[in-house]
């Protein structure tokens, strides 16, 4: 094309920019007809002529003959997490009140915890050295460090226990109909929430009720 101009009715690939495509099954002549390069008969003619992954011809895989390892419990919780620095952090930026009680709600709408609490929250100490803040707080667990840690300060921490059903209607009120009742432990929750050590609030009303009937 030396001497000719340019233009858009004549431009084309530079010799050798491309390669022309084999097409399989088209006949001898094709370079690649009759068998289309599969050759003859066996499973390897077929579409499904590959092994799966990790197919070892029949005798028992690798995997199978390891022993298992570890176990998942499905009935484990698994807390969003919040420590004793982060609500000394959020209460300086005035994004928690200290004069009423702060709950998991509270926390989440302050972005110390996530939009998707799945089982509750659980306080731990991590800068429980340099808390010195007299607040009132309800989480779902609490470690001995935390309690220790806020009680020193003045402060007070109830846990409060939480099903599926009652965090949703506390954490998101918009997204259920109707008031939900506070839900009733079970089992190992039961021992928990009842063991004045964690701080649990039914630990609490039992010893409201004892105060109580000693009044009278």
């Amino acid at each position: 094309m030396s001497g000719a101009r340019f233009g858009l009715h004549n431009l084309q690939k530079a010799a050798g920019a491309t390669k022309q495509a084999i097409r399989a099954g088209r006949g001898r002549s094709s370079r690649r007809g009759k068998t289309a390069g599969k050759g003859h008969k066996g499973a390897g003619q077929h579409a499904s002529g590959r092994a799966r992954l990790l197919f070892a011809g029949g005798q028992t895989p690798f995997y199978r003959t390891q022993p298992k390892h570890g176990f998942h419990n499905p009935h484990s919780k698994e807390y969003d997490t919040v420590n004793l620095d982060d609500i000394s952090r959020v209460l300086k930026a005035g994004r928690l009140d200290p004069s009423q009680t702060i709950t998991m709600k509270h926390l989440m709408d302050a972005g110390v915890v996530g939009r998707q609490v799945k089982h509750g929250v659980k306080l731990l100490g991590r800068g429980k050295e340099r808390f010195s803040d007299p607040i009132s707080i309800e989480v779902s667990r609490a470690s001995k460090s935390a309690i220790g840690a806020i009680e020193e300060a003045g402060g007070s921490i109830t846990t409060v226990y939480f099903n599926q059903r009652t965090l949703l209607a506390h954490l998101k009120p918009h997204r259920v109909s109707r008031p939900q009742a506070q839900a009733r432990p079970r089992g190992a929750d039961l021992e928990y929430y009842s063991n004045p050590d964690n701080r649990g609030y039914l630990a609490k009303q039992k010893q409201k009720e004892q105060s109580m009937e000693e009044v009278d």
